[in-house]
């Protein structure tokens, strides 16, 4: 008998000096698996990805628990938790009265500190491990305070199906942070604490009833609850699970792969997120199951990407739109026309107002066309990209060199762009390459903040790379030419009112992709449409697809406000003839001002006017040269409309236009007016207003649409 005694003091002893003395890591209770949590700039969760381990975990810390619930879980779990060192010997003692009684496990004593070890460390249920986990708990709480052990056992309870953690928790069933829950809210959170599975609400609203109001009944008794809070809480309903938010899928993923943290409050804006992953959602839905879309928002002034939509179809048919298209290389189709335009005016080679020819030019043995097949002859710079024709692009190119656009490209950061110029060829201009939508996205803030590109971020804390690009001066010109500027003819450039925005589509060869990028001072809004597997769709058609869904975007950024680019100190105006868009001579009848870039822009002087031809252009007899007088004209699909430029030759003042007896427009007599003709055979008629006119006959038909034609390269 003695001999025992001695033994059983002696493992009394061993487990006093175990516990005083023997090391303890405790850094499985200071770490997670955690999900991947993205959140936005002011710090509403967007979306939550599962962890290794297939679950749902937002870990927090203690004071982003709210007031409640930390309470409310001692109150529930372990009352004395705050007064014992890891085991309540009171309710042990207590525990072990009840069951002897009853001959069977009735009462355990478990508390928060023994529970937690029993979570970091699961071991099969019996007498000796119940033992390991007092003696455990014992050590732990030498080494942690009860604040950290609270805070650890809150972020690892199960509570249901793959949800771990009060945090997790607190999205799923009700929508929201824990520090945000009511009194009400937390007691029903603590309530699942005893039998997640058993009582969650959605399967078990009786089950889960009873307990909570037990609960309730509990801290009602304990004057945590007023006799009238206690029966306004005891009557509400069974909370309905709200799931976790779903914004910003693919910018979670992305980011997850180049942080190591669990939690990251991103540059993304909640609502503008969600105003675009609708706008892209609606457009797509009547498109084909194998169209998508995806879309950029970013800040012009900071880079910080304010909304990432990387598959329009997400929501959808999550399990078909993984693809994260904002980060897969396309063909970019016009997009790319405003980069060689803005060098070809910083090089001096030309300015808006340069004519160029669009007529017939060899391309490698094709021939490249206009999106409407046709040409116009020669055109200003600004006509050429206002309308996205492809052989002046091409001449523009040619004249910088295809060398110094494929560097220009590669470093506004297309990491694609990796061939030399004889395998792009001219058709470099015309998309004939591979960008990211992201990418290109950034590419073109080189163009919203005036010659100064940025680096896009994701992540608030990052500082931004800056490069200039391109002269204020050349950027300004871009802009106020994608800006639409044509549709205000009469007035001067200086004096247009402020735009919107300025934007460029794209359509790819083969009608692949569908691009739009527009911008102002503030914003830049990036979208593209597309089949992911890179079929040809007839639906394709940036003007078509992208332009609305950008205007949306960004009248919804505005809202309301038109703010426009301060002409840049850089610039100059002059007077340029409209025939030659040079500057004017003194024999130059017909003049607009036109932006010059200060001794960089070519200064040539009209030549093209003298004493003589301003005597014989006054004997010109009035008469309309566009359209042809009988000439049939073939209306292409998809395209229910033929766009034609009307043009006199010979008149004075006010040009009056009128199609079929009905008045269409005006125009001067150097500018067409452009108008939209349907099939069939029409009668244009022109007056001027010293009482001229002349009368042509025009035949529009049908022709055949040869969609794989390589003549069809992006515009529009």
């Amino acid at each position: 008998m003695r001999i025992l005694s001695l033994s059983i003091l002696g493992c009394f002893a061993c487990g006093v000096v175990y516990v005083l003395f023997a090391p303890l890591d405790v850094a499985p209770f200071l770490q997670y698996e955690a999900s991947f949590a993205l959140y936005d700039q002011n710090g509403i969760l967007l979306t939550v990805l599962r962890s290794p381990q297939d679950t749902f975990s937002i870990p927090v810390p203690l004071k982003d628990m709210g007031p409640w619930l930390p309470r409310i879980a001692v109150e529930s779990e372990d009352q004395r938790f705050f007064r014992h060192r890891g085991v309540d010997f009171i309710a042990l003692g207590r525990a072990l009265v009840q069951n002897l009684r009853a001959r069977r496990v009735v009462s355990g004593a478990s508390t928060i500190t023994t529970q937690l070890v029993r979570l970091v460390y699961p071991r099969p249920r019996s007498l000796w491990t119940k033992l390991w986990e007092y003696l455990f708990a014992l050590r732990l709480e030498r080494k942690l305070s009860k604040e950290a052990i609270l805070e650890s056992y809150l972020n690892r309870v199960p509570l249901g199906g793959n949800i771990v953690g009060v945090e997790a928790a607190s999205w799923y069933y009700f929508g929201k942070s824990a520090k945000e829950l009511s009194l009400l809210e937390a007691v029903s959170l603590v309530s699942l604490f005893p039998a997640p599975e058993r009582l969650r609400p959605e399967k078990n609203p009786k089950g889960f009833l009873k307990h909570r109001n037990a609960l309730l009944q509990r801290l009602w008794k304990k004057g945590l609850l007023t006799k009238e809070e206690y029966a306004l809480a005891e009557s509400a309903p069974v909370p309905t699970p709200r799931g976790f938010p779903k914004l910003a899928y693919h910018a979670a993923t992305f980011l997850s792969q180049t942080t190591t943290s669990h939690r990251i409050r991103s540059t993304l804006r909640f609502p503008v997120q969600e105003t675009l992953e609708r706008v892209l959602s609606e457009a797509v839905t009547l498109l084909p199951e194998g169209i998508t879309a995806c879309g950029l928002v970013v800040d012009n002034a900071t880079g910080h990407v304010l909304a990432y939509v990387g598959n329009a179809r997400f929501k959808r048919t999550p399990k078909k739109a993984y693809l994260d298209c904002l980060q897969a290389p396309r063909s970019p189709g016009s997009a790319l026309k405003p980069f060689v335009f803005a060098r070809a005016f910083d090089r001096g080679l030309f300015v808006p107002s340069s004519m160029v020819d669009d007529t017939p030019l060899g391309l490698g043995g094709n021939v490249p066309r206009n999106f409407d097949l046709g040409f116009r002859g020669p055109v200003s710079c600004r006509t050429a990209l206002a309308l996205s024709l492809n052989v002046p692009a091409v001449r523009i190119a040619r004249a910088i060199g295809l060398e110094d656009c494929l560097n220009l490209f590669r470093h506004l950061g297309f990491s694609h762009v990796t061939r030399d110029e004889t395998f792009y060829g001219d058709s470099l201009v015309l998309g004939g390459c591979e960008v990211t939508p992201f990418e290109l996205a950034q590419a073109y803030t080189a163009l919203a903040r005036l010659g100064e590109e940025i680096t896009l971020s994701l992540l608030p804390g990052e500082t931004p790379l800056r490069k200039r690009i391109f002269s204020k001066g050349s950027t300004y010109m871009v802009a106020t030419i994608l800006a639409d500027s044509s549709r205000f003819n009469s007035l001067p450039d200086k004096l247009l009112p402020p735009p919107l925005c300025a934007f460029k589509t794209g359509t790819s060869y083969g009608l692949r992709d569908a691009w739009t990028v527009a911008y102002n001072p503030h914003y830049t809004v990036l979208v593209w449409f597309g089949d992911p597997k890179g079929l040809p769709h007839e639906e394709l058609v940036g003007v078509r697809l992208a332009v609305p869904v950008a205007f949306r975007t960004m009248a919804y950024l505005m809202e309301g406000k038109r703010v426009w680019y301060t002409c840049p100190e850089d610039i100059e105006w002059r007077e340029v003839c409209t025939i030659s868009g040079q500057i004017a001579s003194p024999f130059c009848e017909h003049r607009v001002s036109a932006p010059f870039i200060r001794n960089v822009s070519p200064l040539n002087v009209c030549n093209a006017h003298s004493p003589s031809s301003l005597a014989a252009t006054k004997t010109v007899p009035f008469a309309i040269t566009s359209p042809i007088p009988g000439r049939k004209y073939f209306l292409f699909p998809p395209s229910p409309l033929l766009r034609l430029p009307l043009k006199v030759e010979g008149g004075k003042g006010k040009i009056f236009w009128f199609l079929n007896g009905e008045y269409v427009g005006e125009s001067s007599p150097e500018i067409p007016l452009f108008v939209s003709i349907p099939q069939g055979t029409h009668t244009v008629l022109a007056c001027d207003a010293s009482g001229q006119s002349d009368t042509v006959t025009l035949t529009v038909v049908a022709g055949a649409f040869a969609r794989t034609c390589k003549d069809l390269e992006s515009i529009p």
